[in-house]
């Protein structure tokens, strides 16, 4: 028999342990993830809304490979990459824990060209890269190892290839890496890189869609780990990223969401178009001025297709050059006072993504400087080179 003061201690330990015991059992799961960069803000934002719905806790790890395998290795519920060969080589540094049938493809991402706020050189697909001077950074690791050699090579033409690499003055280790370089070295003029780098920073740069010519996608997909096997929760993650809700939070950030298989027909190409303007609106007759190109540009805004898509090169010369001038160059040679009045219409079209370029012979013809001409027209060499140039890209001649 227990006396009192025995009982009442052994009572307080029953508490003691049947308190440790439910604290236990009522405890959050926890889930480990890890990956690489980019599908990251994506992933984390999917995985909020799972883990609030779900009382679960998913912690979401996105940084280069080497800095978390060692650690995934001991507690990784779920791994997930940002190309396929990324995850074969995954499955190899995780050492017999991931079983490749486990591997779930989520969404896809498009190559892409960043460039600087108001795209100052003019660039609207890879060929412009590849013009002299322009100053190219790509990421030759991660998920983007050999992507501009891919894109450059995709037509076979080892000219693209050399080109394209020696205008490369920097290859950034990862897209962190590239970041940072893009935000500290502002002569670099163009980040060869994936369009969902633009949608987590669009405050520094523009981004160029890459035409159906050299574009190259790579996908996001996901694998659960032996640990994550034993987690209900792990599995119904990996569904819950499958889903119309998911797939909503990654197309906010940039991804494809659907797939061509299951779609009406193939994607949208890029429309490509080079205009030859030589004539001046305010002439009785005039066909194909300024007034013209801005229609262009409205026709295909009512008919849905966005700015980046539409890709428009509009080569002044003749008559309709002198509408590239600043206002002090427009009065002497216009007699004027009130400066060009065009030129409000010219800023519009070069916000539209519009190429306005300049035939250099027109300058030197009528005795005009750089300084004598609007800072947003880009100056060519001649209107034939110019055109030829640009439809061996693909673009379709608009003449005058």
């Amino acid at each position: 028999m227990f006396d009192f003061s025995t009982r009442i201690r052994l009572l307080l330990v029953a508490l003691f342990v049947g308190a440790i015991g439910g604290t236990s059992v009522s405890a959050q799961e926890i889930l480990h993830v890890y990956g690489s960069e980019g599908p990251y803000p994506a992933m984390r934002e999917a995985a909020t809304v799972f883990s609030d719905r779900n009382k679960v806790d998913v912690q979401i790890v996105g940084k280069p490979t080497e800095k978390w395998l060692a650690e995934a290795r001991t507690d990784a519920d779920l791994v997930y990459t940002s190309a396929e060969f990324m995850m074969v080589d995954i499955i190899q540094g995780m050492e017999g824990q991931i079983e490749q049938s486990s591997v779930t493809p989520l969404y896809w991402r498009p190559a892409a060209i960043l460039v600087r706020p108001g795209n100052p050189k003019h660039i609207h697909d890879l060929p412009d890269l590849l013009r002299p001077g322009v100053r190219v950074m790509v990421v030759n690791g991660s998920g983007q190892t050999g992507l501009w050699e891919d894109m450059a090579g995709r037509r076979g033409n080892f000219r693209t290839v050399r080109a394209l690499r020696d205008n490369i003055v920097l290859f950034a280790g990862n897209s962190t890496e590239a970041r940072r370089m893009w935000l500290a070295e502002k002569d670099i003029d163009a980040w060869l890189t994936w369009n969902i780098w633009y949608k987590a920073d669009p405050n520094h740069s523009m981004v160029v869609p890459v035409s159906e010519d050299y574009v190259i996608y790579r996908q996001c997909s996901i694998a659960l780990t032996e640990e994550g096997w034993q987690k209900p929760h792990a599995g119904q993650f990996v569904a819950f990223l499958k889903s119309p809700e998911a797939a909503a939070i990654f197309a906010k950030w940039g991804w494809i969401t659907t797939s061509t298989e299951s779609s009406a027909g193939p994607p949208r190409s890029i429309i490509r178009l080079v205009c030859d303007v030589q004539d001046d609106d305010s002439k009785p007759g005039s066909a194909g001025g300024l007034k013209h190109l801005r229609e262009i540009v409205r026709d295909y805004d009512s008919m849905g297709i966005p700015p980046s898509e539409l890709n428009i090169s509009a080569v002044f010369h003749g008559e309709a050059a002198h509408l590239m001038l600043r206002d002090e160059a427009y009065n002497t040679l216009m007699k004027r006072v009130d400066g060009n009045p065009d030129k409000s219409v010219i800023l519009d079209l070069v916000e539209r993504g519009v190429s306005i370029e300049l035939c250099a012979r027109t300058m030197k013809r009528n005795g005009w400087a750089r300084d004598n001409i609007l800072p947003e027209v880009k100056i060519v060499s001649g209107v034939c080179a110019r055109v030829v140039e640009l439809e061996h890209q693909g673009y379709v001649y608009m003449g005058p």
